[in-house]
């Protein structure tokens, strides 16, 4: 998994036709825009995950650097044994 930091206005390329900007920032929030084919799906991760696990890089990440906000439920925190 590649982790960047990125500012209001940057944007990252995914091959040649998907981009994803980084366009408003405020607080612990932020809002993306993202422009890719439209035969692309692009969906919430609490949409996919109705249907698919969620990802193993994301739950992996998030054992190492938990989210700040207590909204984010889906992955429960590692057992402290």
């Amino acid at each position: 998994m590649l982790t960047l930091r990125v500012e209001s206005g940057d944007y990252v390329a995914i091959g040649d036709n998907i981009f994803v900007q980084v366009y408003q920032v405020k607080d612990s929030t932020f809002a993306l825009s993202i422009d890719a084919p439209k035969e692309v799906p692009i969906v919430r991760g609490e949409l996919h995950e109705k249907t698919a696990a969620c990802p193993e890089s994301i739950r992996q990440r998030w054992r190492q650097h938990p989210p700040r906000k207590p909204s984010v439920r889906r992955v429960s925190a590692p057992d402290r044994h």
